[in-house]
């Protein structure tokens, strides 16, 4: 685990309404450790895909969801990758 052991790990779904057409990302959960942190996460890892997703961080909207599990590790998320659970695209 990471120098960050002692955060908790918190589910959190991110939005954007800066693009809605076709094969956009409107919406998405994530695994972060804060909201700043969520708010930081793109859904393909690259903040260069803005035509995917909101131009920058600031212009997501995030809303936190709950703690994730403790356990969370061993399904494969960890803190300092981009850990998006799932999203949804139109």
């Amino acid at each position: 685990m990471s120098d960050d052991s002692n955060e908790r790990m918190k589910l959190y779904l991110l939005e954007q309404k800066e693009h809605t057409g076709d094969g956009t990302v409107s919406s998405c959960v994530v695994v972060a450790t804060s909201k700043d942190k969520a708010r930081h996460v793109h859904p393909f890892g690259d903040w260069d895909r803005v035509e995917v997703w909101a131009y920058h961080p600031e212009h997501v909207h995030v809303h936190y969801l709950g703690n994730a599990r403790k356990d969370l590790e061993k399904a494969g998320f960890a803190l300092n990758v981009q850990n998006v659970v799932c999203m949804e695209m139109s």
